[in-house]
């Protein structure tokens, strides 16, 4: 083995993605047009698919697909299988079968019960003498059901933050082994699973190449252990945009020894530093934290700039290019999702990036996004194991827009081939305006004279925005000419397309019907006890509530005194070190369709010693899990203060007299369109009606605790008699909005935005909407000082009203008390601009219908109330996260 001496190789650690995305396409083909994008999209290209260019080495085959389980991403599948198996094994086999994603590898965050961004993964072990639990949280559970539908699956793991009592250790690489190793030895004696890699760093920060020499050498000669440990592969890199590991081992004999596989994230191109490592080592690079589209196509079709509802930056197209990038510019062999299945509720950091969503298990829902039918252009016909043929692959795109994306390319494919059969596919994509022609020629594969297949995914023509999703569109007959076969393929303008000599017959993935995506109905109730339910219910899902995602501490029901209770188990003496940011610990959970409700629950105080500093709370119209404290909540501390507050905002606050926190007490909340009330102990603590700020929208319930022991029981969430309670919510790309004049209409932009879309229009322009309900509200990021005219049914409502600035997903016009009926409002921008990201409309179930008692508490409620209700100055919840990628201008007539 050659090494490089120390200084021959300059150590990076970060290598920005601008600049590490540049072409490098050893075996391409020329183009026969010019590749001067800027002059001339290039309409013909030749192809040669030549089977002696296989690349056979062993760890370049292709891999296949990645999942990345962690940040709470996976943790509602618990519920989906407890409360709708059905629902459950069709999205596991969508992920891990043959005919759907059929990923092969899954990597699972090892948690630390800190938000590793979108939420929080629960510790296996919490201190140094507990047995560790693998029953906490999904992953280990997923990992287990996945390998009975794929046996071939790799399992890996991977740490963000790691215990307190590691971190604290006098010897802390002994400390943290042995955190693996009770880990990797709890997986196998509770779910029979035995991973086969293990990545060693700590996911995005600097790597401790001694520790990684450490782990390696201890798994290799461990014989305490269920398997034969010593097979584990190391996983190391995780940087992001970063490949300065890989210069590392070239210098360091002993890391390049203890190190199997070099990952990076958020990158399709490696170092020449790194593919030496492959072409010369025998070491495998993978693409090992990657994006899945981002993109709402139902709607953003009509608003993009292709009319595809595919092409925006993080969108189907440009990850797909990234997947097909990443062996022709990278050499890598392993595309990572992070995430594959959308299993947290919405508003979560990086929501609305996922191929699969799954947030509503009470009714089994869920939804295949376009990356799903993205990715079965690839798993349908590449296959792990075959080998990428260098001579038929090239991408010429390049890093731009948000760093991560793949820009600027006019011919992006690869080809990959099952040697031992002759089988070939190539996957391209065509993100040009032009119609692309390929000519192949192909030779010295045995099925080089086999019919090709065409499956193409595009945007819609005149019908369906997915009608022509995953589609065969043709067979292909190669001409033969002395042994060498050509044919010539005409690729459309954004698309994805296939060519395959295997078969795969054509099929509908199916997801259930909106019309089944019905609302959690209240009252809705949990006295955590789960009485119905199997003996192991509890114990199998490690003590987690139903239906919760934790956003920060870890909220797991344990018996107390012989009867269960919620307990918030995170202290400030095991609380780990952060990896990025983590609120106060906060649970959320139910239906964010929930609008006017009440939310009240018994809580009881474990005994501090700074009372002033140790609160419980109950929470409504949650929202935003990204910001932590969302929604209005009644916040309780042990010495008899409250704050009625609003996200982060106190509103009202007091102190109760003769407060006993020895006792149990129980907190109420209750919003009904724009008026809060609160109770304790059925008292009522305060009245607030929103005036100077905005109104908050519809959203889900939530708990919320100091880091103290404290219990939470017997919740209950309750109908507001006479309120119209659920709304049905609608994204501003949405056919129920007709767009007129000038409006700005971006159709990625940051995860605050509901399906991260926001639209902007400037003064005279307008918008109508239709819907059917009682009333109907605006939401959205606008700036201050708007005005707007409203008209409902062709009537005026309001002339001139001012908009006084609104913070994400907040209610910027609330109109209520209509006839329960068929509407359409036109609302104009008279000055200023207004930013719109969705819609809600109120709607009456027949548990909402009113009597003539209810419409008279109704009315004693909302005397003082206006009909239509504005905001006041707030500020836009936390910074949204990326940039605005694409601002499409557009008349409309």
């Amino acid at each position: 083995m050659k090494i490089l001496k120390k200084g021959a190789a300059v150590l990076l650690s970060a290598v920005i993605c601008a600049t590490a995305l540049s072409p490098l396409n050893v075996f391409a083909e020329e183009d026969t047009d010019s590749m001067d994008n800027t002059k001339n999209f290039g309409t013909t290209r030749d192809v040669v698919i030549d089977g002696s260019t296989a690349n056979t080495k062993e760890n370049m085959l292709y891999r296949g697909a990645g999942m990345v389980s962690a940040n709470n991403s996976s943790r509602l599948l618990l519920d989906y299988k407890a409360e709708n198996p059905d629902a459950y094994w069709e999205i596991m086999n969508y992920m891990f079968g043959s005919d759907g994603i059929e990923i092969n590898h899954l990597k699972v965050e090892m948690g630390a019960d800190i938000n590793s961004s979108s939420g929080t993964e629960p510790s296996v072990k919490r201190t140094e003498d507990e047995k560790a639990d693998v029953t906490r949280g999904a992953a280990y559970q997923l990992a287990a059901d996945a390998k009975t539908i794929n046996p071939d699956l790799t399992l890996d793991m991977l740490w963000w933050s790691e215990p307190k009592w590691i971190s604290n250790a006098e010897d802390e690489y002994a400390a943290r082994y042995k955190w693996y190793k009770e880990t990797l030895d709890a997986a196998y004696e509770t779910y029979g699973i035995k991973f086969d890699y293990v990545s060693a760093v700590q996911n995005e920060r600097g790597a401790d190449y001694e520790w990684i020499k450490y782990l390696s050498k201890n798994l290799k000669s461990e014989k305490d252990c269920p398997y034969d440990y010593s097979k584990i592969k190391i996983v190391g890199g995780e940087g992001v945009c970063s490949w300065g590991f890989a210069d590392e081992m070239l210098y360091d004999e002993e890391l390049m020894n203890a190190v199997d596989v070099v990952g990076s994230h958020y990158t399709s191109k490696s170092t020449e530093e790194a593919q030496k490592l492959a072409n010369e080592y025998g070491k495998e690079l993978w693409f090992s934290e990657a994006c899945p589209p981002m993109s709402y196509s139902k709607g953003t079709y009509k608003y993009d700039a292709t009319g595809s509802g595919l092409n925006d930056i993080n969108g189907l197209l440009d990850i797909a290019n990234r997947v097909i990038t990443m062996y022709p510019q990278g050499k890598m062999n392993l595309y990572e999702y992070q995430p594959v299945v959308a299993a947290y509720y919405d508003g979560a950091c990086y929501c609305q990036k996922q191929l699969i969503t799954a947030n509503d298990p009470w009714n089994g829902y869920y939804y295949l996004g376009n990356g799903f039918y993205m990715s079965l252009h690839f798993s349908q016909f590449v296959k792990k194991g075959w080998a990428f043929v260098d001579s038929a692959s090239y991408a010429d795109g390049v890093a731009g827009g948000d760093g991560h994306a793949i820009v600027d390319a006019n011919y992006s494919y690869f080809t990959a081939a099952d040697t031992s059969t002759g089988d070939y596919s190539t996957v391209l994509t065509n993100t040009t305006p032009n119609d692309i022609t390929y000519n192949f020629t192909v030779s010295n594969l045995d099925k080089a004279s086999s019919a090709v297949n065409v499956w193409e995914t595009r945007g819609p023509d005149d019908g369906a925005f997915d009608e022509n999703y995953f589609k065969h569109i043709d067979t292909v007959t190669p001409a033969e000419n002395d042994g060498i076969y050509t044919y010539s393929v005409t690729i459309k303008p954004y698309s994805l397309v296939t060519l395959s000599t295997v078969e795969v017959e054509q099929k509908e993935y199916t997801s259930p019907a909106e019309e089944d995506n019905t609302v959690l109905s209240l009252p809705y109730s949990d006295d955590y006890e789960y009485a119905g339910y199997p003996d192991d219910y509890l114990s199998s899902r490690g003590g987690a509530p139903r239906y919760t995602t934790d956003e920060g501490g870890a909220f797991e029901v344990v018996n107390k005194d012989g009867n269960n209770v919620l307990m918030q188990k995170i202290t400030p003496d095991i609380k780990a070190g952060e990896w990025g940011s983590t609120p106060n610990p906060t649970t959320n959970f139910g239906d964010d369709r929930w609008f006017n409700y009440s939310a009240q629950v018994d809580v009881s105080f474990e005994p501090s010693d700074k009372k002033e500093e140790n609160y419980t709370g109950i929470g409504v119209r949650y929202t935003l899990p990204c910001a932590g404290e969302s929604g209005y909540w009644f916040q309780l501390f042990e010495d008899g203060t409250w704050n009625l507050k609003r996200n982060k905002d106190v509103l009202i606050n007091g102190k109760l007299e003769n407060f006993d926190a020895a006792k149990s007490h129980t907190i109420k909340i209750e919003a009904f369109n724009t008026a809060v009330c609160t109770y304790v102990d059925g008292e009522k603590a305060c009245d607030y009606v929103s005036s100077e700020e905005s109104v908050l929208s519809a959203g889900r319930c939530a708990l919320f605790s100091s880091y103290d022991n404290n219990c939470f029981d017997n919740l209950k969430v309750e109908a507001v008699d006479g309120y119209d309670t659920y709304v049905t919510r609608f994204d501003n790309t949405d056919d129920c909005f007709e767009y007129a004049g000038e409006w700005e209409h971006n159709t990625m932009c940051g995860f605050a935005n509901l399906k991260r879309t926001l639209s902007t229009g400037k003064e005279g322009s307008s918008f109508t909407l239709n819907f059917n309900g009682t009333g109907f509200a605006i939401s959205g990021a606008t700036a201050k000082d708007a005005i707007i005219s409203v008209e409902v049914d062709g009537k005026v409502v309001e002339d001139a009203y001012v908009v006084k600035g609104t913070g994400s997903r907040e209610l910027s016009y609330n109109l209520m008390g209509l006839e329960d009926k068929a509407h359409t409002a036109k609302i104009t921008v008279k000055s200023g601009e207004y930013a719109i990201d969705g819609m809600q409309a109120s709607v009456v179930t027949k548990a909402d219908e009113t009597s003539a008692e209810k419409t008279e508490t109704t009315k004693k409620k909302s005397a003082a109330l206006p009909i239509a209700i504005g905001v006041g100055a707030a500020a836009v919840i936390g910074a949204t996260a990326g940039i605005i990628l694409r601002r499409h201008r557009t008349k409309h007539a």
